[in-house]
């Protein structure tokens, strides 16, 4: 994973909101934007911009059906995180 999609990423799940809003799409329950409000109370445009931004960073993968637009986690770019993360715990010291 290169710096700038890891800080995209890191700045897009800095926000509690987008936390939110990521935990209720990988329970997998919800399939249309419009369900998130249940769960997530915000206006309309704030939803908007907080998943433009999760998925600008490549967390969730949306596609329109209709009137509806279907969401879901990006697997991938979780695995890609996770990856990186593994990297970053201390080496075990073998005594």
């Amino acid at each position: 994973m290169d710096t700038k999609s890891l800080v995209k990423l890191a700045k897009s799940l800095s926000d509690p909101t987008r936390l939110r809003l990521l935990q209720e799409i990988a329970k997998g329950d919800i399939a249309v934007c419009a369900d998130l409000f249940q769960h997530v109370p915000i206006s309309q445009p704030s939803m908007s911009q907080h998943l433009k931004a999760l998925g600008d960073a490549g967390l969730i993968e949306s596609h329109k059906e209709g009137r509806n637009m279907h969401m879901s986690i990006n697997a991938k770019k979780l695995q890609e995180l996770e990856d990186f993360l593994q990297l970053l715990k201390p080496a075990t010291v073998k005594a």
